[in-house]
Protein backbone atom coordinates (compact mmCIF):
# COMPACT_ATOMS: atom_id res chain seq x y z
CA UNK A 1 0.00 0.00 0.00
CA UNK A 2 1.46 3.24 -0.88
CA UNK A 3 -0.22 7.20 -0.30
CA UNK A 4 -1.06 8.76 3.09
CA UNK A 5 -0.04 6.57 6.09
CA UNK A 6 -2.61 4.14 7.21
CA UNK A 7 -4.11 4.50 10.57
CA UNK A 8 -6.10 2.42 13.25
CA UNK A 9 -9.72 1.77 12.32
CA UNK A 10 -12.46 2.05 15.21
CA UNK A 11 -13.36 -1.50 14.66
CA UNK A 12 -9.75 -3.19 15.80
CA UNK A 13 -9.12 -5.00 19.39
CA UNK A 14 -8.07 -2.76 21.63
CA UNK A 15 -6.04 -5.76 22.73
CA UNK A 16 -4.03 -5.77 19.49
CA UNK A 17 -3.79 -2.89 17.50
CA UNK A 18 -4.51 -3.57 13.62
CA UNK A 19 -6.23 -7.06 14.64
CA UNK A 20 -9.64 -6.80 13.20
CA UNK A 21 -11.79 -7.82 15.17
CA UNK A 22 -14.62 -9.59 12.38
CA UNK A 23 -16.63 -11.39 15.57
CA UNK A 24 -18.23 -8.29 16.08
CA UNK A 25 -18.22 -6.28 13.05
CA UNK A 26 -21.28 -4.36 12.85
CA UNK A 27 -21.78 -4.67 8.94
CA UNK A 28 -20.39 -8.29 9.12
CA UNK A 29 -23.42 -9.73 7.14
CA UNK A 30 -22.55 -7.31 4.35
CA UNK A 31 -18.56 -8.31 4.20
CA UNK A 32 -17.37 -11.24 2.38
CA UNK A 33 -17.00 -13.38 6.04
CA UNK A 34 -20.75 -13.15 6.68
CA UNK A 35 -21.43 -16.52 6.06
CA UNK A 36 -18.53 -18.17 8.21
CA UNK A 37 -19.49 -19.70 12.01
CA UNK A 38 -18.48 -17.95 14.85
CA UNK A 39 -15.64 -20.12 16.13
CA UNK A 40 -13.50 -20.12 12.60
CA UNK A 41 -12.88 -16.21 13.80
CA UNK A 42 -10.65 -17.62 17.31
CA UNK A 43 -7.67 -18.47 14.83
CA UNK A 44 -7.96 -18.66 11.60
CA UNK A 45 -8.36 -14.35 11.42
CA UNK A 46 -5.40 -13.39 12.95
CA UNK A 47 -3.60 -12.07 10.03
CA UNK A 48 -6.36 -9.86 9.14
CA UNK A 49 -5.44 -6.04 9.45
CA UNK A 50 -8.10 -3.16 9.63
CA UNK A 51 -7.29 0.25 8.85
CA UNK A 52 -8.34 3.73 7.78
CA UNK A 53 -7.39 5.36 4.56
CA UNK A 54 -7.84 8.99 3.89
CA UNK A 55 -9.00 10.58 -0.10
CA UNK A 56 -6.54 10.28 -2.04
CA UNK A 57 -4.68 6.94 -0.27
CA UNK A 58 -3.77 4.18 -2.10
CA UNK A 59 -4.01 0.51 -1.81
CA UNK A 60 -2.66 -1.03 -4.49
CA UNK A 61 -1.03 -0.03 -8.00
CA UNK A 62 -1.84 -1.66 -11.16
CA UNK A 63 1.34 -4.47 -12.16
CA UNK A 64 2.14 -4.76 -8.10
CA UNK A 65 2.16 -7.93 -7.00
CA UNK A 66 0.40 -7.91 -3.99
CA UNK A 67 -0.42 -10.77 -0.83
CA UNK A 68 -3.65 -9.23 0.47
CA UNK A 69 -7.16 -8.75 -0.56
CA UNK A 70 -9.12 -5.82 0.59
CA UNK A 71 -12.82 -5.65 2.15
CA UNK A 72 -14.68 -2.33 2.07
CA UNK A 73 -16.08 -1.48 5.56
CA UNK A 74 -16.60 2.10 4.94
CA UNK A 75 -16.10 4.96 1.96
CA UNK A 76 -15.34 4.82 -1.41
CA UNK A 77 -12.75 3.13 -4.00
CA UNK A 78 -11.97 3.77 -7.21
CA UNK A 79 -10.21 1.40 -9.41
CA UNK A 80 -8.24 3.28 -12.36
CA UNK A 81 -6.39 2.05 -15.15
CA UNK A 82 -3.51 3.33 -17.07
CA UNK A 83 -4.10 3.62 -21.12
CA UNK A 84 -0.54 3.76 -23.41
CA UNK A 85 -0.84 7.11 -24.30
CA UNK A 86 -0.32 7.78 -19.88
CA UNK A 87 -3.83 8.52 -19.28
CA UNK A 88 -5.72 7.15 -16.39
CA UNK A 89 -9.42 6.40 -16.40
CA UNK A 90 -11.25 5.55 -14.19
CA UNK A 91 -13.02 1.85 -14.39
CA UNK A 92 -14.57 1.34 -11.45
CA UNK A 93 -16.45 2.64 -7.97
CA UNK A 94 -16.61 0.25 -5.27
CA UNK A 95 -17.94 1.00 -2.00
CA UNK A 96 -19.14 -1.05 1.43
CA UNK A 97 -19.01 -4.42 1.41
CA UNK A 98 -17.26 -4.64 -2.08
CA UNK A 99 -13.97 -6.92 -2.27
CA UNK A 100 -10.78 -5.34 -3.85
CA UNK A 101 -8.03 -7.35 -5.77
CA UNK A 102 -9.62 -10.71 -6.12
CA UNK A 103 -7.09 -11.47 -9.47
CA UNK A 104 -4.66 -12.43 -6.37
CA UNK A 105 -6.63 -15.72 -5.96
CA UNK A 106 -4.99 -16.53 -9.52
CA UNK A 107 -1.63 -17.53 -8.94
CA UNK A 108 0.79 -15.20 -10.49
CA UNK A 109 -1.33 -12.59 -11.78
CA UNK A 110 -0.67 -9.21 -10.70
CA UNK A 111 -3.14 -6.01 -9.87
CA UNK A 112 -5.00 -5.22 -12.75
CA UNK A 113 -5.99 -1.63 -11.78
CA UNK A 114 -4.80 1.55 -9.14
CA UNK A 115 -7.05 1.24 -6.59
CA UNK A 116 -7.29 4.87 -4.47
CA UNK A 117 -9.83 5.81 -1.67
CA UNK A 118 -12.16 8.84 -2.84
CA UNK A 119 -13.47 9.20 0.18
CA UNK A 120 -12.32 8.12 3.99
CA UNK A 121 -12.18 4.39 3.97
CA UNK A 122 -12.27 1.66 6.54
CA UNK A 123 -11.05 -1.39 4.96
CA UNK A 124 -9.79 -5.17 5.90
CA UNK A 125 -6.65 -6.34 4.35
CA UNK A 126 -7.08 -10.10 4.08
CA UNK A 127 -3.74 -12.32 3.23
CA UNK A 128 -4.37 -14.35 0.11
CA UNK A 129 -2.89 -17.13 2.11
CA UNK A 130 -5.78 -17.11 5.00
CA UNK A 131 -8.33 -16.31 2.53
CA UNK A 132 -6.94 -19.82 0.92
CA UNK A 133 -7.02 -21.38 4.15
CA UNK A 134 -10.57 -20.06 5.14
CA UNK A 135 -11.90 -21.62 2.04
CA UNK A 136 -10.47 -25.10 2.56
CA UNK A 137 -12.01 -25.15 6.22
CA UNK A 138 -15.22 -23.50 5.06
CA UNK A 139 -16.28 -24.36 1.58
CA UNK A 140 -19.50 -21.87 2.13
CA UNK A 141 -16.56 -18.88 1.32
CA UNK A 142 -16.07 -20.01 -1.97
CA UNK A 143 -20.21 -18.98 -2.87
CA UNK A 144 -19.11 -15.47 -1.14
CA UNK A 145 -16.10 -15.08 -3.31
CA UNK A 146 -17.69 -15.79 -6.45
CA UNK A 147 -20.90 -13.71 -5.08
CA UNK A 148 -18.09 -11.02 -5.23
CA UNK A 149 -16.53 -12.20 -8.43
CA UNK A 150 -20.34 -11.96 -10.07
CA UNK A 151 -20.54 -8.39 -8.47
CA UNK A 152 -17.79 -6.95 -10.52
CA UNK A 153 -18.96 -8.39 -13.62
CA UNK A 154 -22.44 -7.34 -13.25
CA UNK A 155 -20.80 -3.52 -11.70
CA UNK A 156 -18.26 -3.44 -15.36
CA UNK A 157 -21.67 -4.15 -17.54
CA UNK A 158 -23.77 -1.55 -15.96
CA UNK A 159 -20.45 0.90 -16.41
CA UNK A 160 -20.15 0.33 -19.82
CA UNK A 161 -24.01 0.72 -20.64
CA UNK A 162 -24.95 3.22 -18.55
CA UNK A 163 -22.00 5.23 -17.87
CA UNK A 164 -19.84 5.30 -21.26
CA UNK A 165 -22.82 5.50 -23.52
CA UNK A 166 -25.82 7.82 -24.24
CA UNK A 167 -25.99 11.63 -24.21
CA UNK A 168 -24.08 13.34 -21.36
CA UNK A 169 -26.98 14.29 -18.99
CA UNK A 170 -27.89 10.91 -18.70
CA UNK A 171 -24.06 9.81 -18.14
CA UNK A 172 -23.84 12.11 -15.15
CA UNK A 173 -27.68 11.12 -13.95
CA UNK A 174 -26.60 7.66 -14.19
CA UNK A 175 -23.31 8.59 -12.15
CA UNK A 176 -25.70 10.79 -9.00
CA UNK A 177 -27.85 7.45 -8.99
CA UNK A 178 -24.77 5.08 -8.46
CA UNK A 179 -23.02 7.35 -6.05
CA UNK A 180 -26.47 7.43 -3.95
CA UNK A 181 -26.00 3.40 -4.34
CA UNK A 182 -22.93 2.76 -2.83
CA UNK A 183 -22.04 5.57 -0.72
CA UNK A 184 -24.76 7.16 0.83
CA UNK A 185 -24.44 9.10 4.25
CA UNK A 186 -27.09 8.17 6.55
CA UNK A 187 -30.09 10.67 5.54
CA UNK A 188 -29.30 8.96 2.12
CA UNK A 189 -27.15 12.08 0.50
CA UNK A 190 -23.92 12.09 -0.87
CA UNK A 191 -20.71 13.38 -1.44
CA UNK A 192 -19.92 14.07 -5.01
CA UNK A 193 -16.50 13.22 -6.44
CA UNK A 194 -14.02 15.86 -7.78
CA UNK A 195 -15.00 17.32 -11.36
CA UNK A 196 -11.93 15.49 -12.66
CA UNK A 197 -12.93 12.38 -11.51
CA UNK A 198 -16.26 12.95 -12.19
CA UNK A 199 -15.60 13.62 -16.10
CA UNK A 200 -13.04 10.83 -16.23
CA UNK A 201 -15.91 8.40 -14.80
CA UNK A 202 -18.25 9.40 -17.80
CA UNK A 203 -15.90 10.03 -20.59
CA UNK A 204 -16.38 13.96 -20.78
CA UNK A 205 -14.34 17.24 -19.86
CA UNK A 206 -14.56 18.87 -16.87
CA UNK A 207 -16.56 22.31 -17.83
CA UNK A 208 -18.97 19.98 -19.54
CA UNK A 209 -19.18 17.53 -16.48
CA UNK A 210 -19.48 21.03 -14.26
CA UNK A 211 -22.40 22.47 -16.80
CA UNK A 212 -24.55 19.38 -16.65
CA UNK A 213 -24.17 19.53 -12.58
CA UNK A 214 -25.11 23.35 -12.51
CA UNK A 215 -28.28 22.53 -14.72
CA UNK A 216 -29.33 19.73 -12.58
CA UNK A 217 -29.36 22.13 -9.52
CA UNK A 218 -31.21 24.85 -11.30
CA UNK A 219 -33.85 22.34 -12.36
CA UNK A 220 -34.39 21.25 -8.89
CA UNK A 221 -32.92 17.44 -9.13
CA UNK A 222 -29.50 17.69 -7.08
CA UNK A 223 -29.36 20.51 -4.07
CA UNK A 224 -26.40 21.04 -2.12
CA UNK A 225 -26.89 20.32 1.99
CA UNK A 226 -23.64 21.22 3.49
CA UNK A 227 -20.02 21.66 1.99
CA UNK A 228 -19.53 18.54 0.13
CA UNK A 229 -22.84 17.01 0.36
CA UNK A 230 -25.72 16.84 -1.63
CA UNK A 231 -29.27 15.72 -1.65
CA UNK A 232 -30.57 13.61 -5.34
CA UNK A 233 -34.21 13.50 -6.55
CA UNK A 234 -33.54 9.85 -6.76
CA UNK A 235 -37.21 9.24 -8.73
CA UNK A 236 -37.01 12.13 -11.27
CA UNK A 237 -33.36 11.08 -12.01
CA UNK A 238 -34.28 7.88 -12.80
CA UNK A 239 -37.11 8.71 -14.75
CA UNK A 240 -34.65 11.50 -17.16
CA UNK A 241 -32.68 8.27 -17.38
CA UNK A 242 -35.14 5.89 -18.60
CA UNK A 243 -35.66 4.50 -15.66
CA UNK A 244 -32.31 2.41 -15.21
CA UNK A 245 -30.31 1.65 -12.16
CA UNK A 246 -27.22 0.33 -10.79
CA UNK A 247 -27.46 -3.34 -9.92
CA UNK A 248 -27.86 -4.12 -6.55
Amino acid sequence: MTGKPKSASYCTDRNWKGRADCSHCGIRHLMLFSALPEESFAHLLNPVDNFTLEPGGILYEEGSKGEVVHSIRRGLVKLTHRKPDGDQRIVRLLGQGAVVGLELLDAGVAHQHTAIAVQPIDVCAIPVTTLRDLEAHHPELCDRVRQQLQYHVDRADHWIKSLNTGISRDRIAQLLLLLADLAPDRNGDIELLPRDDMAAVVGMTPETTSRIIADFRRRGLLAKIASGTYRIEKQRLQTLCGGKAAPA
